[in-house]
């Protein structure tokens, strides 16, 4: 299966839109693991949007040539995410989970079929913001509607302490114990139901 990012909304973004999913972009690809090739690239866009988002603030009073050079910057962000977008294609693999951690959306999603979803791997665990609490995240799996999350405790992991459904590909925990190390385990669901378990992840609470 052919998978590509869209890159549609660099024409059909306006210009505080297309900074907004451009950024998303950059956030989504800087130190991810998947693609380690394209650290050179997101200096480009970095520095073109910054380049872009200037000549979008000096035209801000009007003007023909301020807006010209506003224009002008526009369409070099594009050419160069246009270029980090054939990257992504070729370091994704075929992967659609691994393309939308990229941040760019999907080429015609619509023309995928759906079946049944690849049970996810074992989520990331990390403190919350206060005490007794636990976040837990896990890659966006292409086709699930809801997640479900389970949560043991480490000393007797047959018996679920808490449990939550999300849309979200994050949860978080509270009124856990402080000292208690906790076992996490997530599951998707889609159209042709539900995948099994994740292998669990482990953290003590804090």
């Amino acid at each position: 299966m052919i998978v590509k990012p869209s890159t549609t909304f660099l024409t059909s973004d306006s210009n505080s839109v297309l900074v907004t999913d451009i950024q998303k972009i950059l956030n989504s690809m800087t130190g991810n693991p998947s693609y380690p090739k394209a650290v050179a690239l997101l200096l480009l866009v970095k520095a073109a949007l910054d380049d872009f988002t200037t000549a979008q603030a000096n035209a801000s009073d009007g003007g023909k040539e301020l807006n010209a050079i506003k224009a002008q910057k526009r369409e070099a962000l594009c050419a160069v995410v246009r270029t980090l977008a054939l990257d992504v294609q070729e370091e994704c693999h075929g992967d659609i989970a691994v393309l939308l951690s990229s941040g760019f959306p999907i080429q015609k999603p619509a023309h995928y079929p759906i079946g049944k979803l690849p049970t996810p791997g074992a989520p990331v665990l990390s403190l919350g913001d206060y005490s007794g609490e636990l976040v837990g995240n896990t890659p966006p799996i292409y086709g699930a509607a809801t997640y479900n999350w389970q949560l043991a405790l480490a000393s007797a992991p047959n018996v679920i302490v808490q449990e939550a459904e999300t849309t979200a590909t994050t949860v978080t925990f509270a009124d856990l114990i402080p000292g208690q190390t906790y076992l996490l385990q997530v599951n998707a669901v889609g159209t042709a139901g539900t995948t099994d378990w994740s292998p669990p992840a482990a953290l003590m609470v804090v």
